[in-house]
């Protein structure tokens, strides 16, 4: 107990736990009507899509609606924005989206690892253009640092602080706190341990964002940077950060489509956070944590599928009713 309050303290420090200021974005503690809501976007891997989950976009049901196209984005995103969220996180964890040059990993095919130009460069400019047309903004979520090393992410951070993080469409803390912010798909308490071990020049630009956590397959003890995603639902020890998905389960062999009202309970829930409150990811159908507009019901994996014969909007009507409610 000792060594995770000891911990606790420490993210609190070094990551930067949200405090009261003069800020905008400030929110009383308890006041539910002013934590920010946010969803993930997931950029790649529509082959998880089954070629039969289809999303609406604009007025056409696709299986396979794409970022670079600006159409798509405007549609997808005004879609979000309408549901009362203006902040958008990219899910950008796979090393792939990020190499310029094919890269040699076990189990890959020739090319299959040059993303970058590919794919990822287009569909972040677009999302950048439609954000700035729609008064939304973004962050950027990167991947496991225990599978691909801290050092190589905080090469990632330096890409992202050199392009994006310091313009105004990406999202900064705010809550007294104003650095630009970066989601890591990795448990705050190893995080912090990892962190805390690197040298200096493997976190020099990671030092720079405010640093959100993830829960990943595993039960853990949530700290001050969690609550992020991207399981089930989880909070920030402090309350002030929490994530809620339309998934039972944390551990993939649990994973479970909750039900309507089981989706009800978890978007009031998470509406009690004190400063982000998130709602899974729009349309991210590989971890199945969606809850955009889409028929699934020709999909043959159960954890995806709306249940109850819901209709396409139910999951999205749920976020809806509930941000309009606060108003």
């Amino acid at each position: 107990m000792k060594h995770f309050l000891l911990l606790t303290l420490l993210a609190a420090s070094l990551l930067g736990a949200g405090c009261s200021g003069n800020s905008a974005d400030d929110v009383s503690a308890g006041d539910d009507s002013r934590c920010v809501p946010m969803t993930h976007i997931l950029i790649c891997c529509r082959s998880a899509n089954e070629g039969v989950i289809k999303f609406k976009v604009g007025d056409r049901w696709i299986t396979g609606h794409d970022y670079a196209n600006i159409d798509h984005a405007r549609a997808i995103l005004s879609t979000i924005k309408a549901a009362g969220i203006d902040d958008v996180i990219i899910d950008l964890t796979n090393p792939s989206q990020w190499e310029t040059v094919p890269a040699s990993w076990p189990g890959c095919q020739p090319n299959e690892n040059a993303l970058w130009e590919r794919e990822t460069k287009a569909q972040i400019e677009t999302i950048e253009t439609v954000c700035n047309e729609l008064g939304m903004r973004f962050v950027m979520f990167i991947g496991n640092p225990a599978a691909h090393t801290l050092a190589y992410w905080n090469g990632i951070a330096k890409r992202i602080w050199d392009n994006w993080a310091t313009k105004d469409v990406y999202r900064k803390y705010g809550f007294g706190d104003d650095r630009p912010m970066l989601v890591v798909f990795y448990m705050g308490e190893d995080f912090l341990k990892m962190y805390d071990a690197a040298p200096a020049e493997e976190k020099d630009y990671l030092s720079r964002f405010r640093i959100g956590t993830c829960q990943v397959n595993s039960p853990m003890n949530f700290t001050t940077t969690d609550g992020w995603g991207y399981r089930h639902k989880s909070s920030s020890s402090d309350n002030k950060v929490r994530f809620v998905c339309p998934n039972e389960g944390v551990h993939p062999t649990q994973w479970k489509r909750s039900t309507l009202q089981q989706w009800k309970d978890k978007v009031a829930w998470a509406g009690q956070a004190t400063e982000y409150c998130i709602f899974g990811s729009y349309d991210d159908t590989c971890d199945a944590i969606f809850w955009g507009i889409a028929d699934t019901k020709e999909s043959q994996t159960a954890h995806k599928r709306y249940p109850n014969d819901e209709a396409p909007d139910a999951y999205y009507n749920v976020v809806k009713e509930y941000l309009s409610s606060r108003k």
